[in-house]
Order: C-alpha cells, then structure tokens, then sequence
C-alpha cells in the first residue's frame, strides 16, 4: 500500500488525502455527532412530557384529596337519612325521576337503581354530585347505549 502511495504524484497523494480527509469527517458526524444530537433531542422532549405528566398529576392529587374531604364532610351532614331517601331527592333534583324505572333498597346503606334511556351526561354528573355532596359511591354499574345517541339504560349500585 504504501508502495502504490510512492508511485502517486504528488496531485494525485493530495487529492486521495484530502478525499480521506472528507470521509473521516463524514463518519465522525453519521457515527457519532447526529446519533448524539438525536438521542439528546428525544431525552428532551422525554423530559418535557414528563415534567407535564408531574404537573398533571400533583393537580389531580389537590382534587382526589379535595373530593375525598368533600365527601367526608357530606356524609357527616346526611347522617341518619337513609341512602335511597338522599339518591331519590338528588335523583330528581338532578332531572333524573322520569328516566328511573325502579328503584330498590338493599338494607339502609345501599340501593339499586334500573335507569331508562337516561342522558349519559346528566347521569355521569348526577353521580360524581352524590359522591361529592353526600358520600354515596357506585359500587356497580352496568350501562348499556340505547338506540338514540347519548342515552344509555341498565342498572347501578349505590352505597354509603
């Protein structure tokens, strides 16, 4: 090799160094300065989301402990009515009466619920209005889509 280098005129020998020379800057960059810049940007943007995820979370953590103190104090204030008493009230309160098909009580501290081609949204915020005012849990729910759009029918379970 290094003989086929000797027999090169000196031309040649610049232009076949100078031609190494551009390689050797090409595979330093592919090889390791753009596998760098990438992974740094990803590491980045990792970051960024994760931070968001943390903000997100520790909101979420001020409203659980928010609610789980709202719902405390609710059941303290509705002591001694009995579950289907303070669901039918606020069922009715909420525009939910005519969509009840039956109501039973299981006991003091519980009740079961058939709803009718109820709106979904008024259901979900009646709900969340119990848990949050009066500490009345679903303990099981079983909703199926009624034929319409945004109504739904079956049956839930409620408890203190």
């Amino acid at each position: 090799m290094m003989e086929w280098l000797r027999q090169l005129e000196q031309r040649e020998r610049r232009a076949l160094y100078a031609g190494a020379a551009v390689v050797a800057v090409a595979l330093v960059y592919f090889l390791a300065w753009e596998p760098y810049v990438v992974s740094r940007e990803r590491t980045i943007e990792t970051v960024r989301t994760q931070r968001e995820s943390l903000a997100w979370m520790l909101h979420a953590a001020e409203q659980v402990k928010a609610l789980r103190q709202g719902g405390a104090s609710g059941q303290r204030a509705s002591k001694g009515k009995s579950v289907l008493s303070q669901v039918d009230r606020s069922a009715r309160s909420a525009g939910l009466g005519q969509f009840i098909a039956r109501m039973e009580p299981q006991g003091n501290e519980r009740v079961r619920i058939w709803l009718k081609q109820a709106p979904f949204d008024k259901v979900m915020t009646w709900l969340g209005r119990l848990r949050e005012q009066q500490g009345i849990r679903v303990t099981s729910l079983d909703l199926e889509r009624e034929k319409e759009p945004g109504y739904v029918g079956g049956r839930l379970a409620l408890g203190s």
